[in-house]
């Protein structure tokens, strides 16, 4: 029998905290910054869930939709509207990062048995940071998890055209990462070391500039598909621990190009 992928996108909303009882408050404020203040603040998240399974000659499906949600449902609800510290016993001495939620959510999806094999699933914290969990992943983790970060960043710039005259963009830029979740901070990666290492890198360098006047591109045009290149290049020297997972950059919203090693 065929088998195929299906994917359902469910949102829901929830508050945390973070915080290492280990570390003193200068500690704490020093790796997660505004995420350690003493209230805790809310999101809107959104979580792509990847099913795989054989397609059945009957229904033409995985597995009925509205059963699917009803699935899902099952397990969000621990978590809609709820303080991820307080309301859950998933956090009691766990840190409720993107990272580690997402792994949560991996575990309780698997367990599930109304599910069909899980293939992948995808948590958005908000529009420009996401924590994503594979089978690949799952299976290379052991002994500590391991996951995928994405990091979106914008900027405008300029480039020649074919015809010589300068076009303007709005960039989008995601830098992925994957690696172990270190226990004592929950997260792959210090957002806020990431966020300067590619605001210097990469914005301060072609924000309001025209790129095709940067060395990097004297011997061949400015694609997205070479943007994304030699944003690579000019990242993966400063970012081997974790390592560089994918670079995807767009400038616009039906086409983007993606690069990695």
């Amino acid at each position: 029998m065929a088998k195929a992928t299906l994917t359902k996108r469910l949102e829901f909303c929830s508050s945390h905290r973070y915080d290492n009882p280990d570390w003193d408050n200068a500690k704490n404020r020093q790796v997660f910054g505004a995420c350690n203040n003493a209230n805790t603040h809310g999101h809107n998240y959104l979580l792509e869930v990847t099913l795989c399974g054989e397609i059945d000659p009957v229904t033409g499906m995985i597995i009925n939709l509205y059963d699917l949600k009803q699935h899902l449902w099952d397990i969000l609800i621990e978590f809609d509207h709820k303080n991820l510290n307080l309301d859950t016993p998933y956090f009691t001495d766990r840190i409720p990062t993107t990272e580690n939620l997402a792994l949560t959510l991996w575990s309780l999806l698997k367990k599930h048995p109304q599910l069909p094999d899980l293939d992948r699933i995808r948590l958005y914290e908000d529009a420009t940071l996401y924590s994503e969990i594979s089978k690949e992943l799952a299976q290379s983790s052991a002994p500590i998890d391991t996951a995928r970060i994405g990091r979106r960043y914008q900027f405008a710039a300029v480039h020649q055209s074919e015809q010589g005259s300068p076009q303007g963009h709005q960039y989008e830029l995601w830098v992925s990462l994957k690696g172990p979740v270190p226990p004592d901070t929950g997260q792959i990666i210090n957002l806020q070391t990431l966020d300067q290492i590619v605001t210097h890198e990469i914005l301060q360098r072609w924000e309001q500039h025209n790129i095709s006047h940067d060395p990097l591109f004297s011997h061949f045009p400015v694609t997205d598909t070479s943007l994304a290149q030699q944003c690579w290049a000019l990242l993966k020297p400063l970012l081997s621990t974790p390592p560089l997972d994918h670079i995807s950059i767009s400038q616009q919203s039906e086409t983007s190009a993606t690069f990695s090693e």
